[in-house]
């Protein structure tokens, strides 16, 4: 029979790991680094909202920084170029582009996977 300490020390461990999972598998993926989630897309910034009125960190636009290659890996419903154009690929290698100072429709049920932006 494993001591009391033992076992409370499992017991909380196994707490952690779990609140963690649920934590980390309710969290929108962030892309790479290049950007940031805002309630809103700022001026000058290629921006995608996420699907489903789901919110990330800071709101349920990720605003884009930069120009070139942003990674990217979760589900997003619209798109907003404020700026410059750029594209949107997905898992199962088709794309959606989207026009410099314009807005569209992403398809919400496909992984998006990359942001090209063009400048």
């Amino acid at each position: 029979m494993r001591s009391l300490g033992r076992f409370t020390a499992w017991a909380a461990a196994l707490a952690t790991t779990a609140s963690a999972t649920v934590i980390l598998a309710g969290s929108p993926a962030a892309a790479d680094g290049g950007g940031y989630w805002a309630q809103h897309c700022d001026y000058g910034r290629a921006c995608i909202e996420l699907s489903g009125s789901r919110q990330g960190p800071g709101g349920g636009v990720w605003n884009v920084n930069g120009c070139g290659s942003h990674q990217i890996n979760d589900y997003y419903d619209y798109a907003i170029a404020h700026g410059n154009h750029f594209i949107v690929t997905y898992r199962d290698d088709r794309w959606d582009r989207v026009e410099a100072w314009s807005s569209r429709t992403l398809d919400p049920t496909n992984l998006a996977t990359n942001i090209w932006v063009y400048c």
